[in-house]
């Protein structure tokens, strides 16, 4: 899984998201023999994650800091809703700048300050794609490591599971066949979402939705792929 790297005199990054595959890879990395001394976790908290995310986290800080000789965590706090009312905006599908302003950058700036010498990536079988575009691109800036590109999403679960004890109840609403309506536990509602998501958000976490349809009034514009109807995102947004 890593390549019998000797990490054990290196400074290695290992971010938290609040999802299931960095944790896995947090996991994965502490019971690693030659595991570094010294961690450094960058997390980007969003007021629009789920309510037990933050816990996660500091469960998973908790979990590090047992299991290395050293860990420096830093957190930012942000609102995406605030941060597009900010710009005016709320970014077509295949732009991001939400993400790379209030994550990319502050975490690279991070793996700067502390004169890192890798930062570990969790991406996994189901993000093959999203790696192939991505591994080129971070070797400018980064010395990138992809150590759990061979798990599936379900190992990372059973790993989670194991180590940590638990993970976000997002991950546990399922459809009426026993699979998982939330495949990540990103921001509610993300701009990426396809309409589908956006009315599991609205039907699951209408208090996010009832914020997130007023901010795109009060804009005019529209979250996710295409314009969706209010009243089909959200049936408890009493001011549509």
């Amino acid at each position: 899984m890593f390549d019998n790297i000797d990490f054990t005199e290196k400074r290695v990054k290992s971010d938290l998201s609040g999802g299931i595959n960095s944790m896995a890879l947090l996991c994965s990395l502490a019971n690693y023999e030659l595991k570094p001394k010294e961690l450094f976790i960058f997390y980007a908290h969003f007021v629009e994650h789920s309510k037990d995310t933050m816990k996660f986290v500091e469960d998973g800080v908790k979990y590090a800091k047992e299991r290395f000789d050293s860990v420096k965590i830093k957190i930012t706090q942000n609102s995406i809703i605030e941060y597009f009312r900010q710009e005016k905006m709320i970014p077509h599908p295949m732009l991001s700048p939400c993400s790379i302003n209030l994550k990319i950058i502050p975490a690279k700036q991070f793996y700067d300050e502390n004169n890192c010498d890798f930062d570990l990536i969790g991406y996994v079988k189901s993000d093959i794609r999203r790696w192939k575009n991505r591994k080129d691109k971070d070797d400018m800036f980064y010395n990138s490591l992809y150590p759990i590109i061979g798990l599936t999403d379900e190992e990372c679960f059973e790993m989670v599971e194991k180590e940590i004890g638990w993970y976000p109840e997002i991950y546990r609403i399922k459809d009426v066949n026993g699979r998982k309506i939330f495949k990540h536990n990103n921001c509610l509602p993300c701009k990426n979402m396809t309409e589908k998501d956006l009315v599991s958000v609205g039907e699951y976490y209408p208090e996010k939705m009832v914020v997130a349809l007023q901010l795109a009034k009060e804009l005019k514009a529209y979250w996710g792929r295409k314009d969706v109807p209010a009243e089909l995102l959200c049936n408890h947004c009493e001011f549509l």
